[in-house]
């Protein structure tokens, strides 16, 4: 009989917790191939959540105020004690632990010290603004460039919380409250949002959402699963890429705003020959949204990768400034940078590093096929070139009639006098 080795014992339950970590994982490290790009996009600037920043000595400012958010925390409900907030932490220091990629560093109080704090302040800012909105002579939500600062931060990949924990505490601090927290937390961050149409009811419930930039990447960046493509309809597409949109333009192709979508990255349509596209309103804070959308989607190993195809999409359309000023003009991006060489440049760099959708999942597959349909029909790129030649403006549309009528007269004149003879 063979003697039982400790080793195989040890890595036996090893292989048990990786089972585990890979199923519920849902807080990552940026992967340094996409840091190499732009570090700057993921770095926090004033709050730190959750043990990956725990620590650093210029996020202090924050941490006193934390305090103060969990005595305004305790006040809610007074009948619970400090003493059972830091047992119910406790009892899901294990279970948090297991949603972060990287193994935690912290001892068990110091964690649970950390989700106490964190998850108080999380939770007291969402429900503040949720209940009176930005208050005066609050050092957090009475300071707009602080609020701001700190709405972003909340959403950076490696600044985050399990969403389980922020429940627990809104189950327990608040159990008659009717309006669900997950409905709080999708109204404090509408008003950060890069689409423009933002009423629309939440696709994701308090038990699916993982975090609070999972609840960004689906409540306004998702349809429902159960009108997404079918995987079928994705495989004829010829080509990986699609023309700009200058163009795309030249070969009669019209580009217009979707009004009636709320989707930012599944509301484009392309149908008899006009693409329509949700406005995308450009500012400073654009980029590191995106690739933190980007970075967050790429390392949950999802089959659909929305937020990547939407800058594969884009990236297409835009080369140049002119590609910018198209799109401009037709509403489809509003442009907070000034400079449209600044967009084209955003675009550009969002898809370096980052892994694209095959062809089976890619989600404007039929979009680029229809383009590419559209711009291979030769009909369409000669009546594209006649309106840009003779129709453009009314100078020459006046020219072209003249043209045509003398043409015709001639033509006339010609016929009779062909014909006069035989009178």
């Amino acid at each position: 009989m063979n003697r039982r080795d400790p080793l195989s014992d040890q890595i036996q339950i090893s292989l048990q917790n990786l089972s585990t970590n890979q199923s519920t994982c849902s807080i990552f490290k940026v992967p340094r191939v996409l840091r190499s790009v732009n570090d700057r996009a993921y770095e926090l600037e004033i709050l730190s959540i959750g043990p990956y920043n725990r620590g650093k000595d210029d996020l202090k400012m924050i941490e006193e105020h934390k305090m103060h958010y969990l005595k305004m925390f305790l006040q809610r409900r007074p009948e619970n004690s400090l003493t059972s907030y830091v047992a119910a932490m406790r009892g899901f220091g294990e279970r948090a632990s297991r949603y972060y990629h990287q193994p935690v560093s912290l001892g068990t109080d110091a964690f649970v010290e950390m989700l106490l704090l964190d998850s108080c302040f999380n939770f007291e800012l969402i429900c503040k603004i949720a209940t009176s909105g930005p208050q005066q002579g609050d050092p957090v939500t009475g300071n707009i460039l602080v609020l701001s600062t700190i709405s972003y931060d909340m959403l950076l990949v490696e600044n985050l919380l399990p969403f389980c924990v922020l429940l627990k505490l809104f189950s327990m601090a608040m159990p008659n409250e009717r309006d669900p927290f997950v409905s709080k937390a999708s109204g404090f961050f509408k008003w950060m949002f890069p689409g423009s149409r933002l009423e629309r009811n939440n696709i994701i419930s308090s038990q699916e959402c993982k975090n609070l930039l999972d609840l960004v990447y689906h409540n306004w960046l998702l349809r429902s699963p159960d009108v997404l493509p079918r995987e079928s309809e994705a495989k004829n597409i010829k080509s990986e890429f699609i023309r700009s949109a200058k163009e795309l333009k030249e070969a009669g192709i019209k580009f217009g705003k979707q009004e009636e979508s709320y989707e930012l990255f599944q509301g484009v349509r392309f149908e008899k020959g006009m693409m329509k596209i949700p406005c995308l309103k450009v500012v400073d804070t654009t980029e590191s949204l995106f690739r933190n959308l980007i970075a967050y989607e790429q390392c949950s190993h999802r089959q659909h990768l929305y937020v990547t195809d939407y800058i594969t999409l884009m990236a297409c359309l835009i080369n140049t400034r002119e590609d910018v000023q198209i799109l401009r003009h037709c509403g489809i991006i509003e442009n907070g940078l000034g400079d449209d060489e600044m967009v084209c440049m955003l675009f550009s760099k969002l898809g370096i590093n980052v892994m694209l959708s095959n062809h089976d999942h890619f989600y404007f597959a039929q979009v680029f096929e229809r383009v590419e349909k559209h711009c291979a029909r030769r009909r369409n790129v000669w009546l594209a070139k006649l309106r840009r030649n003779y129709f453009n403006s009314l100078w020459s549309l006046i020219s072209f009639v003249a043209a045509l009528s003398l043409l015709l007269l001639t033509l006339i004149q010609t016929v009779f006098t062909v014909m006069s003879p035989f009178k």
